[in-house]
């Protein structure tokens, strides 16, 4: 709610700040409250032969474990910067969208290597996440039709006039991005982590019962596309 009221102040900024300051402190607090909670159940350490949806924020799939940083309804607290509790093998499939740009890419390539763990022999990883090299390439070739369609991104409360300006919100997102990332990159990090496949893929382009990416349109504009198998 805070962040809701925080975007709807347009051309205060130290509100707007403030605000978003606010929000942060009750976010830790409920994250604090969450991990407790977290460390009274043994049920994802006991887990087994399940898919994870990780980072889910409001995407809450039946038939999935859900699990984010700040928990809604359906939903169970992980900070993966810690790890993961699930035992080694216990895991078939893991759908992380959206989420591998928030953390440093040191981060990153241990979370990596952590998904590479918990996976069963043979277990799939999806990853979606902004593409830079798309953001490059479209800037390069002055591209006005991809940056016009990005022109909130990142729910934007004024309108992203430039493509400079649109480059600058998902490189950074009022600091929330981490690290830009392309596919030669995700690969050899991937590799790093111990993945045998890395293949870049598209919209949909999973099995019918793990088809969860998100639908919302800026999505297939911007994102890169990746499967893993272990």
């Amino acid at each position: 709610m805070i962040r809701k009221l925080a975007r709807a102040v347009v051309g205060r900024e130290s509100v707007r700040d403030e605000l978003n300051t606010a929000y942060r402190a009750v976010a830790r607090a409920f994250r604090t409250l969450r991990r407790e909670n977290f460390g009274k159940s043994s049920y994802l350490r006991n887990c087994t032969g399940v898919k994870v949806n990780l980072a889910c924020g409001s995407l809450i799939r039946d038939g999935w474990v859900n699990v984010d940083l700040y928990p809604g309804p359906g939903a169970f607290y992980m900070d993966v910067v810690q790890g993961m509790p699930f035992a080694d093998g216990a895991v078939v499939h893991i759908h992380c969208e959206h989420f591998l740009e928030h953390l440093s890419f040191d981060q990153a390539e241990r979370f990596l290597a952590e998904c590479h763990r918990v996976l069963a022999p043979g277990g799939t990883l999806r990853i979606i996440l902004p593409d830079a090299g798309k953001y490059i390439s479209a800037y390069s070739r002055n591209d006005a039709e991809f940056f016009q369609q990005l022109r909130f991104l990142g729910g934007s409360v004024r309108p992203l006039d430039t493509p400079i300006q649109v480059i600058n919100q998902m490189f950074r997102m009022g600091g929330d991005h981490k690290f830009a990332w392309d596919f030669a990159t995700l690969s050899r990090s991937a590799s790093k982590a111990g993945f045998t496949e890395i293949k870049p893929s598209f919209f949909g382009d999973v099995p019918p019962d793990l088809a969860i990416d998100g639908t919302d349109e800026w999505r297939m504009i911007e994102s890169l596309y990746a499967n893993l198998r272990k």
